[in-house]
């Protein structure tokens, strides 16, 4: 199982924080965010490789220095960018997609992602907002994703069915929650968040 982590660019990260942080924090917590996604999907024992998408300035040296590959994503729309990455960059038979901005996500969530796939069709992240945290796909490419999309956890359930596909919602509790928001900060700095993820959150304006 190959995994896909996006990366938009960092000076344009979390804009929707812009009243907790300023740019460069806002660039330092999506760092840090994605050095732990990063580390924990390699952890996962069915992940055989983690690929990178982004065409972020530095994005190749993050890869190299977590020991990822790097697709250079050509600064393609979200969702059109992870379509050029699976076909592309990805030799497996299954793909899982898995974003880089959660905080609470562990080798075990991506795990109970995998396991949760369909020997042919979707296992789908649902955010807590409604929105897609994750999916793991077989076949890899099966599908067009709409991440980003409202409401984008039904929706790639609709995708799969009119691909002929089977689809499984799963709420994992690591892949459900994201910092996309003053109430999701808020919300998790309460939780037990990784030591560099809370040293760029300690800078937040209020």
């Amino acid at each position: 199982m190959q995994v896909l982590v996006p990366l938009k660019r960092l000076d344009r990260a979390k804009t929707r924080l812009d009243g907790l942080l300023d740019a460069p924090g806002r660039a330092r917590l999506m760092r840090a965010l994605l050095e732990h996604t990063l580390t924990e999907v390699k952890r996962a024992p069915s992940v055989s490789g983690v690929v990178l998408v982004s065409s972020d300035p530095a994005s190749a040296a993050i890869a190299n220095e977590h020991g990822v590959a790097h697709f250079d994503d050509r600064g393609l729309p979200w969702n059109d960018a992870l379509a050029a990455a699976v076909a592309e960059s990805v030799s497996s038979q299954e793909v899982a997609i898995v974003a880089g901005d959660l905080p609470l996500v562990s080798a075990d969530d991506v795990e109970a992602l995998i396991a949760a796939m369909p020997e042919r069709g979707v296992a789908i992240a649902r955010a807590r907002d409604a929105g897609t945290n994750a999916v793991a796909m077989r076949p890899a490419g099966a599908m067009h994703t709409c991440f980003g999309t409202p409401g984008s956890a039904a929706r790639h359930a609709e995708l799969a069915a009119a691909a002929g596909l089977d689809a499984v919602i799963a709420d994992i509790a690591g892949l459900a929650i994201d910092l996309d928001s003053p109430d999701d900060v808020r919300e998790a700095l309460g939780r037990d968040l990784p030591d560099a993820v809370r040293a760029a959150l300690a800078t937040t304006s209020r």
